[in-house]
């Protein structure tokens, strides 16, 4: 009885809820720019993430509605190559084609390829190393807002998270940031019944993101979704059948949810 009086309503109000905000997105429309550069005619965003795909399989949403704005220019820092299976200069290739399917540009996309970085879920990464090659690349492109990973990582991967806390640290101690802001905004990591059912974790994220000023939400209507398949289908190299199953069950492909880290 439980499922019939309580779940299946639930589900209910979060596949109408998600209809609605895909109709109505100024309900959750918040600014993610430092408020001494709101007036900033063309704003930049960058989107630091560990491997390619990392763009489309967890932040597509963001993606697609920032890049459709005209006043801000999006771009993408990945700090590997994606090379654990040796095939960084394949994954090189489908990440600058996934961007453009974003409507990026190729010379938008940013791919570091360093030694002490490796793509490893073993190997832990210099925290202050990533905080050196985020800020070199936030300084030279004027960036004004960073979307990046949680403390969790998604997937708990730790790259996902090393990301993360080389962000947070270049944010809160560089003397650079202390007087030219920069806000930094990491996705929330959820559980794995919610990670895995779709839109209808639209009223749980939402009943978050509205109870807190520093919460963000963004949702993918259905031409955005369609964008995030298409990038993810560039990447050719890693569409094995479950990230298959991942684009039509994945919460990441139609939600994203942030919380401000400074």
């Amino acid at each position: 009885m439980i499922i019939v009086h309580v779940v299946v309503p639930l589900l209910l109000a979060s596949a109408v809820l998600y209809a609605l905000l895909c109709w109505r997105p100024a309900l959750i429309e918040r600014e993610i720019f430092p408020q001494e550069k709101q007036q900033k005619k063309q704003k930049h965003v960058l989107f630091v993430t560990a491997h390619p795909d990392d763009e489309c399989m967890f932040f597509s949403p963001t993606l697609a509605y920032l890049s459709r704005r005209p006043d801000v220019t999006v771009s993408l820092l990945c700090l590997t190559t994606g090379n654990h299976d040796q095939l960084g200069d394949v994954r090189k290739k489908e990440l600058v084609k996934s961007a453009v399917a974003f409507g990026l540009t190729p010379d938008s996309v940013i791919i570091v390829d360093d030694q002490y970085l490796p793509d490893s879920p073993k190997k832990a990464w210099n925290v202050a190393l990533v905080a050196k090659t985020v800020e070199a690349v936030a300084v030279a492109g004027d960036v004004d807002t960073i979307f990046t990973f949680d403390q969790r990582g998604v997937s708990g991967h730790q790259n996902h998270i090393a990301a993360y806390m080389g962000v947070k640290h270049m944010a809160l101690t560089s003397q650079r940031f202390k007087f030219q802001k920069i806000n930094v905004y990491a996705l929330e990591s959820v559980g794995l019944a919610r990670k895995f059912s779709s839109i209808l974790d639209t009223l749980f994220a939402f009943g978050m993101s509205v109870t807190g000023t520093n919460n963000r939400m963004f949702v993918a209507d259905l031409t955005a979704y369609s964008q995030g398949i298409q990038a993810m289908l560039m990447h050719e190299s890693q569409l094995v059948w479950f990230r298959k199953l991942y684009l039509v069950f994945s919460r990441y492909m139609f939600i994203n949810t942030y919380t401000k880290v400074n």
